[in-house]
């Protein structure tokens, strides 16, 4: 299950690159229509999906301070050596089996080592209709001394 989730992030990526360069290409070899016809009525606008927004170690600790929640997406063995006080640890791995413990009506504040699979999880509570995402960059590895 765990490689299944990972294929589909990889393959979320793929397919998203894939129909970007294929739309430029359609649009480049597209030719000028001869007579204009009426354009047909307009659906209606979708609703914006949500997107990621990139913080800070200071803005996350100054979120969770007012009610955010700081989840670390590291194995429960690199939690081990240490976290960010109060953060609550969902693995990459469990994230797909775990949604229901991501609160919708909470600003999330997802952080990893790095940031790879943090943005990763990102994408994914995104995809799931999650709309208050943060991706804390650097990961750990950015996270304030005191």
């Amino acid at each position: 299950m765990k490689k299944m989730f990972g294929l589909l992030i990889c393959a979320t990526f793929l397919f998203v690159g894939c129909n970007e360069a294929n739309a430029e290409k359609k649009a480049e070899a597209a030719p000028a229509p001869a007579a204009v016809a009426p354009a047909p009525a307009a659906p209606a606008p979708e609703a914006p999906k949500a997107q990621i927004t990139n913080i800070d170690w200071a803005k996350a600790l100054e979120m969770q301070k007012a009610g955010a929640v700081l989840i670390d997406v590291r194995t429960p063995g690199e939690v081990a050596e240490g976290t960010a006080p109060g953060s609550i640890n969902i693995p990459l791995q469990e994230a797909e089996h775990r949604l229901a413990e991501f609160p919708k009506d909470k600003d999330l504040l997802i952080f990893c080592r790095s940031g790879k699979r943090s943005m990763a999880v990102s994408n994914f509570l995104i995809q799931n209709g999650y709309t208050q995402v943060f991706n804390v960059v650097g990961g750990f590895l950015a996270f304030p001394a005191n």
